[in-house]
């Protein structure tokens, strides 16, 4: 007699229901703002309900997470923010808004928490990957004046945007060349390598030749340098200071609107110095930038509070500034927003986070660890020039990227030997 017991379907199904809710949490940032905020709102729901659970069936042994520090990092700096509120220039409600928006930190920890099967990481990584891979198929058919049912983004035709704006498409596909490149043996099978290269390619063609976004651009030329100088066999490296330079030349020589674009950021700046007309894209940047200077010279420290920067901004600039403008609450810039809300401790806490995810890549597999490195690298160029993190399209995009990546498990000192190994 067979005595073994056959687990029902219903139960199978209720197991892999977390993986598939991730699955979904992964590629939401990819179908647009609405999506991302649903994924998010999944995402703290799905923590709270598997922490309440661990806590009741956790162990007798405690095992240190290597993640630890990001951890730690990352709730020092969200709970710093949070204080900020006490003197924030705002009303309570307002400045609350603005510490959940900086608080979208927390995505980072709380995917990797849930995400502790190295084989559910990559496949939630997988599923990323795949949202970013549709929406770039999508955007190629607006290239060839097919307008799918599900493109939602205004001036779609024009800017080749499939949900979000052609900015934040322009700096996702950057981003999703460097993980194809860098996961190209595993993404789409062990037979896939060349697959994930050509699709590679065709995102990068279609990021730089037709896509109109400028921080997009930038983030692709570091990610492709960063990519050249890890090949770059060791008694080489001192080439890597020309990498980048070869890159942006080989890239304008190639792409007409990626040197039509750079040479509109020259005009703007001139327009701007020469007549003083900040009615542009890169004047209005400036003219931001320049504010955010002169507030934080006044509050170095501790800055104005959570929410602070488009009233101080009103204050200084209020008389002058476009009327079109003073409705923006960002600077346009990741660190100067920090700077401003939360001070150069704030800016430091920031750093801290991104360092803490560096330094943890090293931890990894050499796949893995580059994807993770890229991701960390991506948030700071395109940070220079928007204010990442802060906004609720690429916010998402950035922290559930670094959360999956940070998913990955360590490897021992004999597991990082073999990676090694492998690798020369």
């Amino acid at each position: 007699m067979n005595l073994t017991r056959t687990e029902p379907a219903s139960n199978k199904f209720w197991a892999s229901l977390p993986l598939w809710l991730l699955c979904f949490i992964a590629i939401s940032p990819s179908l647009g703002t609405a999506v991302a905020a649903i994924g998010r709102l999944l995402l703290y729901l799905m923590a709270l309900v598997v922490f309440i659970w661990r806590i009741k069936a956790q162990s007798a042994v405690n095992k240190v997470d290597p993640r630890q520090t990001i951890s730690v990092v990352i709730l020092v700096t969200c709970i710093y923010m949070a204080m900020s509120v006490c003197w924030s220039q705002v009303d309570v409600a307002s400045a609350m808004i603005s510490w959940s928006r900086h608080a979208r930190l927390l995505t980072i920890p709380i995917l990797y928490y849930l995400l502790r099967d190295s084989s559910k990481a990559h496949v939630v990584l997988k599923a990323f990957i795949y949202a970013q891979v549709f929406v770039v198929m999508s955007s190629w058919l607006l290239v060839f004046g097919i307008r799918a049912p599900w493109v939602t983004a205004l001036y779609a035709g024009d800017t080749y945007a499939v949900f979000g704006s052609y900015l934040e498409q322009s700096i996702s596909q950057a981003v999703l060349v460097a993980l194809l490149w860098h996961q190209r043996n595993t993404v789409f099978g062990e037979r896939g390598k060349y697959l994930a290269l050509g699709t590679a390619a065709a995102t990068l063609v279609l990021t730089l030749g037709f896509l109109p976004g400028r921080s997009g651009h930038l983030v692709a030329l570091g990610l492709i340098s960063v990519a050249c100088v890890h090949e770059i066999p060791k008694r080489y490296k001192w080439t890597a200071v020309l990498v980048p330079f070869l890159a942006l030349a080989i890239i304008g020589a190639a792409s007409s609107n990626f040197r039509g674009r750079m040479m509109q950021i020259s005009s703007d700046i001139t327009a701007y110095t020469r007549d003083s007309n900040a009615n542009t894209s890169s004047g209005e940047r400036i003219v931001y930038w320049q504010t955010s200077f002169k507030a934080i010279a006044e509050r170095p420290l501790f800055g104005f509070g959570a929410g602070s920067w488009n009233h101080e901004y009103h204050r200084l600039e209020g008389g002058r500034a476009i009327a079109g403008s003073l409705n923006v609450d960002n600077p346009h810039q990741l660190f100067l927003l920090w700077a401003v809300d939360a001070g150069l401790v704030g800016v430091a806490l920031l750093c801290a986070v991104l360092l803490s995810l560096w330094l943890y890549a090293g931890k990894l597999g050499i796949a893995d660890a580059l994807s993770l490195q890229a991701i960390v690298a991506a948030l700071v160029i395109s940070g220079m020039f928007n204010s990442m993190i802060y906004g609720i399209g690429m916010g998402d995009f950035f922290c559930v990227a670094l959360g999956i990546l940070a998913s990955m498990p360590a490897l021992t000192i004999n597991s990082q030997l073999q990676e090694g190994c492998r690798d020369v």
